[in-house]
This record gives C-alpha cells, sequence and structure tokens, in this order.
C-alpha cells in the first residue's frame, strides 16, 4: 500500500508537542495515520485511532483462527525446534 493509500502525514517530534490536540482531531475523525520522527534518530512511530488499531486487531484475530496460520505455526515450532539451542547437529 502506498502512503496515499493510508492518508499517512510525517511530522517531526517538536511540531506535535504543541499540535497534539489538532492531530489528535484530524485522525479520530478522517481515521488517517500520522507518522512521527524525530531528529537524530531513524526511528519512527505511528498515531492511529484507536477505532483502526481495534479493527486491525479484530483482523488479526480472525486471521490468526484460521487452518492454514495454525499449519504455518506448527511448521515454524518444529523448524525451531530443530534449528534452535539443544538440537542436535548433524553433518
Amino acid at each position: 500500500m502506498s502512503d496515499d493509500s493510508l492518508h499517512t502525514k510525517t511530522y517531526d517530534v517538536s511540531l506535535i508537542a504543541s499540535n497534539l490536540g489538532q492531530l489528535h482531531e484530524y485522525v479520530t475523525q478522517t481515521l488517517s495515520r500520522v507518522e512521527i520522527t524525530r531528529a537524530g534518530s531513524d526511528d519512527r512511530c505511528v498515531l492511529i485511532s484507536k477505532r483502526e488499531l481495534e479493527s486491525l486487531e479484530r483482523a488479526l484475530e480472525i486471521l490468526s483462527d484460521t487452518e492454514d496460520v495454525r499449519d504455518m505455526s506448527g511448521k515454524i515450532a518444529q523448524l525451531a525446534s530443530a534449528t534452535g539451542p539443544g538440537a542436535v547437529a548433524t553433518a
């Protein structure tokens, strides 16, 4: 997805502090996302509405309860157990 499709805007944290109320209103009314940056750091965080967060969490909950995901989880667990600490190496 492109940034435009997610309605993402990017702001430095130095601008956010004095405008948090306006950003809150913008995000909750438009369901947009605001990416927050900070000078001297490559780290980012994203401000999203609680409604969007709940939708994302619900989607993950639904997806995690599918046969394909359970099968994939089982395969990952098998791989981790075969390659993790305590696994017997064969040459």
